[in-house]
C-alpha cells in the first residue's frame, strides 16, 4: 500500500472547481484532471475522466500484477496500453456528451501515475504535470501538451517569455476534444525514497520547482501537501489547485537507480533530449541481461535490434576472430535498424551485465505516434552510422597508405 496525501481547491480567484482527482492506493493508481469548458462543463469532462480510469483499474492492476511477476518489454507495455485504453475511452464519452448535451469545446487535461514493482507508469494529456522528488531535487516527468511548450521546443521562445505569455493556458492536446486523443505515455524506475507528485496548472502555473522540492520533500507527505497547497494560494491562488503527493511503497536502492539514470544520460540517443522526451524513449527499450558465455545474437541472425551496454562487456566475432570488445556505454548493432541483411558478426558476454535494445519495429510505432521525438531519433542514429562510416574510410585510407 502506497502512502498518499491529496489536496483541491477553487483557489481565490474562480467561483467553481473544475479540477477532478483519484486516488486508488489499493491498485496503485492516482489521477488529477483539469476541467476545461467553462462551469459545469468542465466539471463534467473531468468527472467523466476520472470515472473511466476508476471503471479501468482493475484490468490496469491485473497487468501491473503480471508486469510485477514477469517484468519484460511486453508486460510493461502492456499496463501503457490499458492506461491508453481508459484514456481513449474518456475522450470518447467526453465527446459524445458534448454533442448530446451542445457543450462543445468541453474537454479536460489529464495526468496518471501508476505504481508497479519498482516502476511509475504515466500517461498524460494538456499540461497537468508530474514531478518526481529525489534527494530533494525535482525533476518534471512529462511535457506540457501547451502552445507556449511547443514555441519554446522550437527555440522561438525562452521559458520566461513562455511563463509571461498570454497564451500559456492554451494547450494542444486535451482529453474529449475529438473522440480519440493522443497521451504520451512513459515508464520510470523508482528508487528508495523517491516521492511522486501530480498537479493541476493551479499549482505549477505559480510555484517555481524550487519550491516544490522544498515543500514536496516534507517528511510528512500530509504536510507536503499543505504546504504546496498554501504556496499556491500565497502567490494569488488565480485557478483551481489540485495536488496528490504519492510515496510508493517499493523501489530499488537509490544509488542504482541513480547510477541507471546517469549512464542513460550519457547514451547518444538520450543526449540534448530533455528528461519527459527520454522516459517516453524509455518505453521502447528493452532490456537484457547476461553473464560470462552468453550470446546475444549470432552471425546470419535476421534480428533487427540495436543493442547498447549498460555494464558488463561483450566480444564482437566473426568466423572466430575477434573484432572488438566493447564495454558500458557503447553501441553495436545500429545498422540493423535501416538494413535487413543478417548479421555480419556473433556477439556473446565475457561478463556479468546488461544492455538496452530497440528493434525496428518499435522505432518505426513510436515515430509514428511521436513524430518529432522519433524524427529526432532517427537524426542521432544516422549522424552515428556517419561518424563510423567516416571511421572506416579513414582506416581504409590508412592501410591503402601502408601498403604503398
Amino acid at each position: 500500500m502506497h502512502n498518499v496525501a491529496a489536496r483541491t481547491d477553487p483557489g481565490k480567484k474562480r467561483p467553481h472547481n473544475e479540477d477532478a482527482m483519484a486516488t486508488l492506493p489499493e491498485q496503485g493508481i492516482y489521477v488529477v484532471c483539469d476541467g476545461v469548458g467553462g462551469r459545469a462543463a468542465g466539471e463534467v469532462a473531468a468527472a467523466i475522466c476520472v470515472d473511466a480510469f476508476r471503471a479501468a483499474a482493475a484490468n490496469i492492476a491485473q497487468r501491473v500484477t503480471n508486469f510485477n511477476a514477469t517484468p519484460t518489454l511486453e508486460t510493461r507495455n502492456s499496463v501503457l496500453i490499458a492506461m491508453d485504453d481508459a484514456c481513449q475511452a474518456a475522450s470518447r464519452r467526453i465527446y459524445e456528451t458534448a454533442e448530446v448535451e451542445a457543450k462543445a469545446g468541453m474537454t479536460t487535461t489529464l495526468v496518471v501515475a501508476v505504481f508497479g514493482s519498482g516502476t511509475a507508469f504515466l500517461c498524460h494529456v494538456g499540461d497537468s504535470r508530474a514531478y518526481l522528488v529525489r534527494n530533494r531535487q525535482v525533476h518534471q516527468l512529462t511535457e506540457d501538451h501547451s502552445m507556449v511548450n511547443e514555441l519554446v521546443r522550437s527555440g522561438k521562445m525562452t521559458l520566461v517569455e513562455a511563463r509571461a505569455s498570454r497564451h500559456r493556458h492554451v494547450i494542444t492536446r486535451a482529453v474529449g476534444l475529438y473522440p480519440t486523443v493522443q497521451p504520451s505515455l512513459a515508464a520510470v524506475d523508482v528508487a528508495a525514497g523517491d516521492r511522486f507528485i501530480l498537479c493541476s496548472d493551479g499549482l505549477s502555473d505559480v510555484v517555481t520547482e524550487d519550491i516544490i522540492a522544498e515543500q514536496g520533500s516534507h517528511p510528512s507527505i500530509e504536510v507536503g501537501v499543505e504546504a504546496l497547497l498554501q504556496a499556491a494560494l500565497d502567490r494569488g491562488g488565480p485557478d483551481n489547485i489540485t495536488v496528490v503527493v504519492v510515496d510508493p511503497s517499493v523501489g530499488e536502492p537509490v544509488d542504482e537507480a541513480a547510477a541507471r539514470a546517469r549512464m542513460l544520460e550519457t547514451l547518444f540517443l538520450f543526449q540534448d533530449i530533455p528528461y519527459p522526451q527520454r522516459l517516453q524513449v524509455s518505453r521502447i527499450m528493452q532490456e537484457h541481461y547476461f553473464g560470462p558465455g552468453d550470446e546475444l545474437f549470432a552471425a546470419g541472425a535476421l534480428e533487427r535490434r540495436m543493442y547498447v551496454i549498460l555494464e558488463g562487456d561483450v566480444v564482437v566475432e566473426r568466423n572466430g576472430t575477434e573484432l572488438a570488445r566493447l564495454t558500458a556505454g557503447e553501441h553495436f548493432g545500429e545498422l540493423s535498424l535501416i538494413d535487413s541483411q543478417p548479421r555480419s558478426a556473433s556477439v556473446h558476454a565475457i561478463s556479468f551485465g546488461s544492455a538496452i535494445s530497440v528493434s525496428t519495429e518499435d522505432l518505426e510505432v513510436f515515430c509514428r505516434e511521436e513524430p518529432l521525438l522519433g524524427n529526432m531519433l532517427l537524426w542521432k542514429l544516422m549522424n552515428v552510422m556517419g561518424a563510423r562510416l567516416r571511421a572506416t574510410s579513414e582506416q581504409l585510407a590508412s592501410l591503402q597508405a601502408s601498403a604503398k
